[in-house]
Formats: C-alpha cells, structure tokens, sequence
C-alpha cells in the first residue's frame, strides 16, 4: 500500500528545505515508518482509495516526528564539547528542541488519526520488569 503522505508534504509541513541536513532519504525512511506504524491501528476502510487530508495530515506529522527524532539521535551522537574562552558550550538545548517538537508533533499526529484508527497506539510510560534481590536477599 502506497504512503498517504510524500516528502515535499513532510518537508514543506516542518519547513525542511536544507537537503543536506535533512537528506531526501532520511525523509523518505521517516515516512516509511511512519506508514509502517499507522497501517497497526489504521481502520481497514481508509487503506484503499484516496486518502482523506486528516489521514495525509496525520501521516506527515507522524513523519515527521519519526524524522525529527533521527536528527535528535544525530545530534546527540555528533554532540563534542567546545569551549570558548575557559566556557564551555553545550549543545543540549538544540537536542532538547529537536526532542520537543517530535513530541509535540506525534502527539498532534495521533489527534489527528484518531477518526481512522481501530485502535488507538498505547503510549508506555514506563516498562516494568520483576524485580531481583542486588544483594542476594530474597
């Protein structure tokens, strides 16, 4: 099944016109994942035809925040620590930036896809596992 969204939708939604920055592939495997992970909880009576704007709308921000979350993991694995005059300087409010607005951007892609979906994506906040004596104690 073709994708709803296309990356001239995901870059002009998110404003993204530097190509080498934001490469075409990253967008295009942003957009990929993001189908990939609608088509889980998409009602089967939207998958065929021509989608409707709230499901292209959904798709390229879900997207998006798939693409924003790669240049988080690029920035944060790029991030060197500079200093500037005995200061030193921290790149963590641009990584912190790029962390927020894919929140707020899946977060408006899911509100979006609610009236297409069977389901709606569960969201864990946290992942418990059994616990386990440290100190041998049972």
């Amino acid at each position: 099944m073709a994708n709803f969204t296309t990356e001239s939708q995901v870059r002009g939604k998110f404003h993204l016109t530097d190509t080498t920055l934001v490469p075409s592939d990253w967008v295009t495997a942003s957009i990929t994942d993001a189908h990939t992970e609608l088509l889980r909880y998409l009602d089967p009576a939207f998958a065929s035809g021509t989608p409707e704007d709230g499901l292209v709308l959904g798709e390229t921000l879900l997207a998006g925040a798939h693409l924003y979350r790669s240049l988080a993991a690029k920035q944060a694995f790029d991030q060197k620590r500079v200093s500037a005059g005995g200061q030193r300087i921290e790149e963590a409010d641009r990584l912190d930036a790029l962390e927020t607005i894919a929140r707020i951007a899946e977060e408006q892609a899911w509100h979006f896809l609610e009236p297409y979906l069977l389901e709606h994506p569960g969201r864990l906040a946290l992942e418990a596992s059994d616990s386990v004596p440290v100190l041998g104690e049972d």
